[in-house]
């Protein structure tokens, strides 16, 4: 019996670039991540955020395909790039925070 919390309600993805730089030239590394929605977390490829700490969630979209989406923390504001409209998964996070 797996537990409600573990339960995966929402993703999204995200892009992330890194810049390497060696003696000749300087590229840049794109990988793509996901932003996962629990009920009591959301987790990225680097951190969990325990629900409680989340603030607000937020999207400003860009002229090209790509945009910012927020992640408004106790700890500070998180800035990821998506390539998909977020608002479904801000609309189940308000649901869970709104519970």
């Amino acid at each position: 019996m797996s537990n409600s919390a573990d339960q995966l309600i929402h993703s999204i993805s995200y892009v992330s670039i890194q810049r390497v730089v060696d003696r000749l030239e300087q590229t840049y590394l794109k990988s793509f991540h996901s932003i996962h929605l629990f009920q009591d977390r959301i987790t990225t490829s680097q951190r969990t955020f325990p629900l409680e700490h989340v603030f607000d969630l937020s999207y400003r979209p860009f002229s090209g395909q790509t945009g910012l989406f927020y992640l408004h923390t106790h700890e500070g504001v998180f800035t990821f790039e998506v390539v998909d409209n977020p608002d479904r998964f801000i609309k189940l996070f308000k649901e869970i925070q709104s519970n």
